[in-house]
């Protein structure tokens, strides 16, 4: 017998969600993370609904976002874990996708590459989770280096991930934010997940 569990998805709640999160980050930029089949909710369907709502999408992998350029997704899509393998660049390149950078060999395999046009580049700052993401103390260097090389866009993004933004009484967010803050150049960035949206304006780059 099949299992009668159901989930069902209200995607006119889900784009209320969006400008509710526009508007409490109004100088903000959106992007909507669909990595893992949208957790499981459909990356196609998600994505569909919501790329006229945001200003862009994330997936984990460079499979993901070929799944959803093959059905139609044109809206900017950052690839959050970055490269796997150099091949993945040129991919990354004909399909417009933005690419992580979060180690010595994702930026060395950048640039060695040989590519058909410059790409957007995301510099992923470890400020505290200790899962991805170059040290604070490396971040100048690893920036210099990306706009240095002409496979990468002239405006590198830096961004970082929160580990305890949902509890408002953790006081390592607010740190998380202060390294940040106190990084020693001059490029956008991105912070704020959806806790740090609704708690924490001070991560609303």
């Amino acid at each position: 017998m099949a299992r009668p569990t159901q989930a069902r998805l209200n995607l006119e709640a889900l784009r209320h969600n969006v400008s509710v999160a526009r508007k409490l980050a109004p100088q903000s930029k959106l992007m909507a993370v669909v990595k893992a089949n949208a957790y499981g909710h459909g990356a196609a369907t998600i994505a569909r609904a919501l790329q006229s709502n945001v200003d862009a999408l994330a997936v984990a992998s460079i499979e993901e976002a070929v799944a959803l350029r093959d059905v139609g997704i044109t809206q900017p899509m950052l690839l959050l874990e970055g490269l796997f393998e150099p091949c993945e660049l040129r991919i990354a390149a004909q399909l417009d996708l933005w690419v992580s950078i979060d180690n010595e060999q994702q930026l060395h395999w950048l640039e060695e590459a040989v590519l058909p046009a410059p790409l957007t580049c995301w510099l992923k700052i470890d400020t505290g989770m200790n899962r991805l993401g170059v040290k604070p103390a490396d971040a100048l260097h690893y920036y210099q280096r990306l706009i240095a090389t002409p496979n990468a866009a002239d405006s590198a993004v830096m961004y970082t991930h929160f580990a305890s933004a949902d509890d408002v009484h953790n006081q390592q967010t607010r740190r998380q934010i202060a390294v940040f803050d106190e990084l020693p150049f001059s490029a956008p960035r991105s912070a704020a997940n959806s806790a740090a949206v609704l708690a924490w304006p001070g991560a609303h780059y």
